[in-house]
């Protein structure tokens, strides 16, 4: 009889927008409006606004947060007042017609290629090369042809592929030690932990000891979870091989921390972090 003695669970979550996301969206709206339709004496886009309630189609995928920006996307656009919930529902549409423009199975007649790319990227950025002892034709090779600056501005700015990978996989390491210092202080002595992880507490109920307030309502403990397993999953050590698609996740942790989670008094290491993986990220 085969018994189950392990068990993995994946639970996908798409996020939710934030306040600073919404604002961006909203200002790509009015950016859109003020460049395809200057200001005019007849109004220019709004003079058309009862037409593009009615004709405008805004369609996006069923995630809350996608949802959500198409409708601060179509209140800057449209210029209309108050909150996103209701332009949401008037406006925003998931249709299961349109699923096809973002399901992956739509792009398999150049699904090898893709896959190709792909294998590429992943061994040239993972190379032990110096920028500066490379020739001109290695660094074409790695991220393709002279008039792509930025790729190659990125990749001097990175220096040396795998040497950077190492050094993003050690700062995420220091950035989890001082969270973990920080979470061994607050659980010493007598305090005890408030039932659901909200916070810490002392023996008479005094005010929460942790006075660490993360942004929505995450936890510190959830908080350095989230860091080991970005940890775990960039590198693996077995194989001596480094997961790229992971290098976005921590570009957008690390600056969605620095943004958001700025009093925990780690900005420094995160500060480096983000240059790390930001400069990979770019290449």
């Amino acid at each position: 009889v085969t018994k189950c003695s392990e068990l993995q669970l994946v639970v996908k979550w798409g996020g939710d927008l934030t306040k600073l996301g919404e604002k961006q969206a909203i200002n790509l709206g009015k950016r859109l409006r003020n460049e395809l339709y200057p200001d005019a004496p007849g109004g220019g886009i709004l003079r058309l606004h009862s037409t593009f309630r009615h004709d405008l189609k805004i369609k996006t995928s069923d995630e809350g947060r996608v949802m959500k920006t198409a409708a601060a996307f179509a209140k800057g656009m449209l210029e209309l007042e108050g909150e996103i919930p209701p332009i949401l529902v008037s406006l925003v549409h998931k249709e299961k017609d349109s699923q096809h423009m973002l399901d992956p199975s739509g792009n398999k007649e150049v699904k090898k290629d893709l896959a190709a790319c792909k294998k590429k990227i992943n061994i040239n950025m993972q190379k032990d090369a110096d920028y500066d002892r490379m020739s001109e034709a290695e660094r074409e090779s790695l991220v393709g042809p002279a008039r792509l600056t930025s790729l190659h501005r990125a990749l001097k700015e990175i220096g040396n592929p795998r040497k950077t990978l190492f050094a993003i996989h050690s700062t995420i390491g220091k950035l989890v030690e001082e969270l973990d210092d920080m979470l061994g202080v607050l659980v010493s002595g007598d305090e005890d932990v408030i039932e659901g992880g909200a916070g810490l507490k002392g023996e008479e109920d005094d005010e929460a000891l942790s006075g660490i307030k993360l942004y929505k309502g995450e936890t510190l403990l959830e908080l350095t979870e989230r860091w080991k397993l970005l940890q775990n999953k960039l590198y693996d050590e077995e194989k001596d091989i480094f997961d790229l698609s992971r290098v976005p996740d921590v570009h957008d942790n690390v600056r969605f921390d620095m943004l958001h989670n700025p009093h925990l008094g780690l900005t420094e290491t995160l500060q480096k972090l983000y240059d790390l993986a930001k400069s990979m990220a770019d290449c």
